[in-house]
């Protein structure tokens, strides 16, 4: 090959082991700008979520008497109650609303309670974050109680799992509620 060098033709150059090299290098620098370096981004801000994601599931809702003392203990919750092999009037969705000592169940549709136990009978424990249900009630008249609360509507059809979240924090509210009404912190 020839080329013109002020005037006058000649062959090119053969360039350096080092001009290659470097011609190399530098020609691979568009291709990780646009595929390697937002393919990193990516992968930061999926483990960044992952990690936020399970640091927020591993937590329990706060333990029995820490944060500001439920005063008077009463509350509504939104609810899903479940027990195992049963559909009965302890069961389904609806509202839980502890008033005056009472925990009181009405189902949703429903004018009139399902039942109504004073707070003390009943046994509360926060379960395990990958099962079912956040809490378990247990007393002698209901049996052994799956519950989730929210001050929001219960998915009935569908997961949500960003609400999952934010049902365990009221699950936490719902304990020191139901502690301060004289209900028995089961471990």
């Amino acid at each position: 090959m020839y080329a013109s060098s002020g005037g006058e033709w000649g062959p090119l150059p053969i360039p350096g082991e080092r001009e290659c090299i470097q011609a190399a290098v530098m020609s691979l620098i568009p291709a990780v700008l646009v595929y390697v370096v937002p393919l990193l981004l990516v992968m930061a801000a999926i483990a960044v979520a992952i990690v936020l994601v399970v640091v927020r599931l591993s937590r329990k809702p706060d333990a029995p008497g820490a944060g500001t003392p439920v005063t008077p203990p009463e509350g509504m919750w939104n609810t899903h109650i479940r027990r195992d092999g049963h559909l009965d009037p302890f069961s389904g969705f609806g509202t839980l609303r502890l008033q005056s000592g009472m925990l009181t169940f009405v189902p949703d549709g429903a004018s009139q309670p399902a039942w109504s136990l004073p707070s003390r009978s009943f046994g509360v424990q926060s379960n395990f974050v990958l099962s079912n249900s956040d809490l378990m009630l247990d007393s002698a008249a209901t049996g052994r109680l799956q519950v989730t609360v929210s001050h929001k509507g219960i998915n009935r059809v569908s997961r949500n799992n960003f609400k999952t979240l934010r049902e365990r924090d009221t699950s936490g509210e719902f304990i020191r509620a139901m502690r301060a009404a004289g209900a028995t912190i089961l471990s």
